[in-house]
């Protein structure tokens, strides 16, 4: 089991510098997929509590709607996609890390919690 999460996690670091190499746009400006990194364990199981760092680059990305828009738009790319981003739980980070989202604010045909 142990060997198989090694396995996962190298296969993951390997995409990770392949599409370092690639510019890489998203629908909202200035989203950075890569800023959502540390965020990976806590968009993957609703269990994990999300890092400091997790947190911060959320908030990094703005307040209110451009910063929902942005981590809406992410959820939809490939790398988040292929690493198994599950959009329920990644959607309920900022609420997590006491970020504010605007009140009904739906993504992918989900009500982001505490909005």
């Amino acid at each position: 089991m142990k060997l198989q999460a090694t396995a996962a996690a190298a296969v993951c670091l390997v995409v990770l510098l392949v599409a370092l190499e690639m510019v890489i746009t998203s629908e909202a400006a200035g989203c950075d997929i890569f800023q959502l990194v540390p965020c990976m364990s806590a968009s993957i199981n609703a269990k994990v509590t999300p890092s400091r760092q997790c947190c911060s680059n959320i908030a990094n990305m703005g307040k209110g709607l451009p910063g929902a828009k942005c981590l809406c738009s992410l959820l939809n790319h490939p790398l988040a996609k292929s690493n198994g981003v599950v959009p329920r739980i990644a959607l309920a980070i900022p609420q997590k890390c006491r970020i504010a989202v605007p009140k009904g604010f739906v993504c992918q045909g989900i009500r982001v919690p505490g909005s």
